[in-house]
């Protein structure tokens, strides 16, 4: 199994889709941070009354730099995952080695094993590379602005709770993660993977958005697919008003299930997922 790993780590890391898609993360946060820069200098309505000025130490401050990249990486980071995770498998198959990779392997379940374990690694250090990159853009844009440097936030409640929701954002990408997955398999491509696994994350909040228009217990639904559950769970983010949600839709505190909830739902779903992943590569015949 190590020798696998150690082989799986081998190919993401020669490959050049890995380095594309850090550099992609990280030259969107940094343009992110630019814009709300530049956003944050301009008079726009903070509220009912009347026009007014974003504080930068608010919106781009290094207390928020943290909570604010982990909720980026929520939502971009759970696409530019999706692509790593699907690619990784499917790309078997696309480059037709897949019968000689099963064929090498210990047995398909170490060879799966390898490759989430694999990737999962590549996805986390991805995430602190991601947080270190919002830090450094906040300290730019503080710089710039000429606001004062105070790391007096920076507590042990505080490193605490940012690596609460470190664990928690890493969480919410799990089921995406295990669909594209699942999907790249199923599929024998990595398009299968990439496109319903990231078409999951963006179109599911337009049909649940219907759901809860259409009332009685339609509206119930949504509360058990991912979107939803996905939210609760970013919410407990500390950040400002307008800089929550993840990027999973829209949604009210009436209308969001409790964490508990929403974990024990993203896991069972993961869990479904990933299962059937191994079922269905175990079960059939792969061609390559």
């Amino acid at each position: 199994m190590t020798r696998l790993i150690r082989a799986e780590l081998f190919k993401l890391r020669k490959r050049g889709m890995t380095r594309i898609l850090l550099f992609v993360l990280m030259g969107i946060l940094a343009v992110l941070y630019l814009i709300l820069y530049a956003v944050s200098k301009a008079n726009i309505p903070t509220g009912p009354g009347g026009p007014g000025r974003v504080d930068l130490q608010t919106v781009l401050g290094l207390p928020v730099a943290i909570p604010f990249a982990l909720n980026i990486l929520a939502s971009l980071g759970t696409v530019l995952a999706v692509i790593l995770m699907a690619s990784s498998m499917g790309s078997e198959y696309n480059w037709r080695t897949i019968r000689n990779t099963v064929t090498a392997s210990e047995s398909r379940f170490k060879l799966l094993g390898a490759k989430l374990i694999s990737v999962i690694i590549f996805i986390l250090i991805g995430m602190v590379i991601g947080l270190v990159t919002g830090f450094v853009m906040s300290m730019i844009t503080t710089a710039i602005g000429g606001n004062h440097f105070d790391f007096s936030f920076f507590t042990g409640s505080y490193a605490w709770n940012q690596f609460l929701q470190f664990c928690r954002t890493f969480f919410v990408m799990l089921p995406f993660l295990f669909l594209g997955f699942m999907l790249s398999i199923a599929g024998r491509s990595a398009m299968p993977g990439i496109a319903l696994g990231i078409g999951v994350l963006f179109f599911e909040p337009i049909i649940t958005s219907l759901m809860t228009l259409a009332g009685g217990w339609v509206a119930n639904i949504p509360n058990y697919l991912l979107g939803a559950n996905v939210r609760a769970i970013t919410a407990l983010a500390s950040l400002p008003a307008g800089f929550r949600g993840g990027g999973f839709g829209s949604g009210t505190d009436s209308s969001t299930p409790s964490p508990i909830h929403a974990g024990i739902v993203l896991s069972i779903y993961a869990a479904a997922f990933v299962v059937y992943a191994f079922y269905l590569f175990r079960k059939r015949d792969v061609t390559g």
